[in-house]
């Protein structure tokens, strides 16, 4: 049986994948948030990747093991695209 925290194909063993910074209909810069595969949500700073962490029941102090999340394109102190 294989690890239960594989995300998936072409990505890292990380858990969670914040993905790079995209820019909403009201011109505001997120990041868009997965679990496992799944959206999860969209963070507008790195209070919101904590946030959507502990909804899911992980540590945010972790938000920075990158064998828990996977910041793709820049580092989780960049929001603005």
């Amino acid at each position: 049986m294989g690890s239960p925290f594989v995300f998936r194909a072409g990505h890292s063993d990380a858990r969670m994948v914040v993905h790079r910074v995209n820019v909403d209909a009201a011109g505001v810069p997120y990041r868009r948030v997965e679990l496992l595969g799944m959206e999860v949500g969209r963070a507008y700073s790195l209070d919101d990747v904590k946030a959507i962490m502990v909804r899911c029941g992980m540590d945010p102090a972790a938000f920075d093991q990158h064998d828990v999340v996977e910041w793709l394109g820049d580092g989780p102190g960049v929001w603005q695209h």
